[in-house]
This record gives structure tokens, C-alpha cells and sequence, in this order.
């Protein structure tokens, strides 16, 4: 998809934020839509299906930490990345926003160029999720009952049997939410596995452990 004809929601009960906000992003060329409180901002999530959410913390019907606790527990709208804009430079304000999945946290007033960069990094992200979804979806054979990770190469790169189901549960295109879920889990956990794994494989970058799965374990499956 085109950086031009990205779709971003902002949520936020403050007018006045939202029309600044709004106007960057369109002088950045992507596609914006707008709701000022949680129950219009999920309706247009589950309309528009976004490829990023902006999110501030107060709602006109809740508060944004609800609506993110929704958004999360709605298994339609899970993957879509969340910008959280908080008020309070705290440690705890930003853990409680991260451990109910926001993907980034801002503090108000916060320079351009910095939510430009959230903004463009958290899309990037979802850009790899999103191809990696459909080279599940063209996988003729469910994933799960393929052996993903033989023993050999577990054994080669001392991969534990739970970061071999890690990867396996990347491959079947679950994020880390998700993953974390599956295994009962925190989700720090599972970024502390990913990062185990990623290092493991001798790979660098934040999305190289993901690449190496598309590559390596799921297009070897396609049919030719």
C-alpha cells in the first residue's frame, strides 16, 4: 500500500486537537478520519479498518484506556497499531498504556517531527504484519500441522521449545498480543523471547525476525 493512501483514525474527545493533528497528517498526504468518542471511533475502526489509530487519553463517552481494552478484546481490530497521546510523563501512565496494547506513547505537547516518526515506524510495522498475513492466507495446508521448526535446527541455534513456538506461532501470523494470549504469557515476555530468538539468528533490525519467518518458513510452503 502507498504511504499516500494510508488511513489513520484519530480519536480524541478534544475538537481542537483533533483539527491540528488532522491537518499534519493530511499535509503528510495520509487518508484521516476522526471520532470523538470510543463507541464512534470503533465504529469507524470496524467501517474504514484503519492502519493506524491515534488515540488520546479523554473521550467524550470514556476514557481512551477503554477503548483501547476494547479495541484489543475485538479479534477484527487486535492488529491495528495504536498511538497512545497521553498528559502525564510517567513511568506508570505509559506501562498501563503499553500493558493494555498500546503500540507507542506520547506525552503532550510533543514536537511534529516526533509523532511523524511514531507514525511512520508503527506503519511500517504493520506494512510487514500485513504481507505476512497474506503469505499465510496463501498457504494451501494450515500451518500448525507442519514441523516449522525441525529439531536439527532448534539444536543448531539452541532455540528453547518455547521460542521454536515463537516462531511458529509468528509464521501463522499471530502478532505479539497475540502470541503473548496463546502462551499465557506477558507480553514482555514474548518480546523478551523475540529478542532471545532474533539474537539467536544472528539477525538485527526490529522487523528482522518477522522477515526471516516470511522468508524462510512461510514462502517455502507455497505452492510454486
Amino acid at each position: 500500500m502507498n504511504e499516500a493512501t494510508r488511513k489513520i483514525l484519530l480519536v480524541d474527545g478534544n475538537h481542537l486537537f483533533i483539527k491540528q493533528i488532522g491537518q499534519l497528517l493530511v499535509s503528510e498526504n495520509y487518508d484521516i478520519h476522526t471520532a470523538l468518542s470510543a463507541g464512534e471511533g470503533l465504529q469507524l475502526c470496524l467501517e474504514q479498518l484503519p492502519d493506524l489509530i491515534i488515540c488520546g487519553v479523554t473521550l467524550r463517552d470514556a476514557g481512551g484506556h477503554h477503548f483501547l481494552v476494547a479495541l484489543r478484546n475485538d479479534p477484527r481490530l487486535t492488529h491495528i497499531p495504536l498511538i497512545f497521546i497521553g498528559h502525564k510523563d510517567t513511568r506508570e501512565e505509559m506501562r498501563m498504556a503499553m500493558n493494555l496494547g498500546a503500540d507507542d506513547y506520547l506525552v503532550q505537547p510533543f514536537k511534529k517531527q516526533e509523532l511523524l516518526l511514531s507514525v511512520r515506524a508503527r506503519l511500517s510495522r504493520f506494512s510487514i504484519f500485513d504481507n505476512m498475513r497474506r503469505a499465510v492466507e496463501s498457504i494451501p495446508e494450515n500451518p500448525i500441522s507442519v514441523p516449522l521448526i525441525p529439531p536439527a535446527l532448534q539444536e543448531r541455534y539452541s532455540l528453547s521449545k518455547t521460542e521454536a513456538r515463537v516462531i511458529k506461532l509468528i509464521a501463522e501470523g499471530k502478532n505479539t498480543r497475540e502470541i503473548a494470549a496463546e502462551l499465557y504469557v506477558s507480553v514482555k515476555t514474548v518480546e523478551n523471547h523475540r529478542y532471545n530468538i532474533t539474537r539467536k539468528l544472528g539477525l538485527t533490525g526490529r522487523n528482522s525476525l518477522t522477515e526471516y519467518v516470511i522468508k524462510n518458513i512461510i514462502q517455502p510452503y507455497k505452492k510454486p
